[in-house]
This record gives structure tokens, C-alpha cells and sequence, in this order.
């Protein structure tokens, strides 16, 4: 993953929301848990059985965040900066609900810093979204074209 696949541009622009596609979340997970380790940013991962939970601290989560909406509505009243990875957002996404809490983080008017990842295999971004979202497409690399599966 070089440079982290230019995750620190996507954190450092003015997107509130990100989309971003890959097919090894938990790899993924792993690369925001180092970047919180190293930099003390504010990281939060999810799940369902769960909520919201500080990455490098799991087993702390977030009451009453466990589904989606009230994931999304946590993110949107937060008086604090956050980066929030959010896994299987793809079905999520086509639900009309999930978009308007979406549409409500967008339309935040403050100054505290929120980045919203939705991360999934593959994403459609709803129409009403579309402008306000920024696509990131991560591939892991066949491993016949890796280089240490090379050296074999």
C-alpha cells in the first residue's frame, strides 16, 4: 500500500465522506489502527455487534451506536475531531434513511473536523450524494504479481 494508498490526502481535504472500495477491510482497519498509534488522531472503527470503538482501544465502544443511523447521527453531533471507518456500508447505503443522516453530516456548519469512511467491496454512491463523496478504490495486487510471491 504505498504511501498508505494517499490516505493522508483524503484525511487532510475537505470531504466529509469517503467511499472507499476494497476487497480487504480488515487489512484496511489495520493501517488506521497504526496511523492512530503513531499520530494520536482520533480513529474509530464499527461493527454491529458493537458501535463506534476507538481504534487501539476496542474493547471501549460507544454506547447506543451499534446500528448504522445512530452510528452516523453520533458522527454528525460529535464536538470532536474524528476519522469513523465503517465497514459493509454497501447495503446500508441504498437505504433512503442512512442517506438523509448522511445529507445531515454534509450539511454540518462548524469547524470540527469529521471524516466519515464507508468501506465496502463495492459502493454506489446514491444520486443524492454524488458531488459530496469522494471514491477511493483500493486493490490488493494478484499474488502472482507480487513481488515476494516472485522470489518463491
Amino acid at each position: 500500500m504505498s504511501g498508505a494508498f494517499n490516505l493522508s490526502r483524503i484525511i487532510d481535504s475537505d470531504f466529509r465522506i469517503a467511499a472507499l472500495e476494497t476487497p480487504s477491510p480488515d487489512a484496511i482497519l489495520d493501517v488506521f489502527k497504526r496511523l492512530t498509534l503513531s499520530t494520536g488522531r482520533a480513529i474509530y472503527g464499527w461493527s454491529p455487534e458493537n458501535g463506534l470503538y476507538r481504534l487501539g482501544t476496542e474493547r471501549i465502544f460507544i454506547p447506543h451506536t451499534r446500528s448504522v443511523s445512530d452510528a452516523i447521527r453520533y458522527v454528525a453531533a460529535s464536538r470532536h475531531y474524528g476519522i469513523y471507518v465503517l465497514k459493509d456500508m454497501a447495503e446500508a447505503l441504498a437505504n433512503p434513511s442512512i442517506q438523509r443522516g448522511l445529507e445531515r453530516l454534509l450539511q454540518r456548519d462548524d469547524s470540527i473536523r469529521r471524516l466519515l469512511i464507508m468501506m465496502d467491496e463495492k459502493i454506489t454512491i446514491p444520486e443524492r450524494l454524488t458531488g459530496q463523496v469522494v471514491r477511493i478504490r483500493h486493490q490488493v495486487p494478484a499474488a502472482s504479481t507480487h513481488p515476494a510471491a516472485k522470489a518463491g
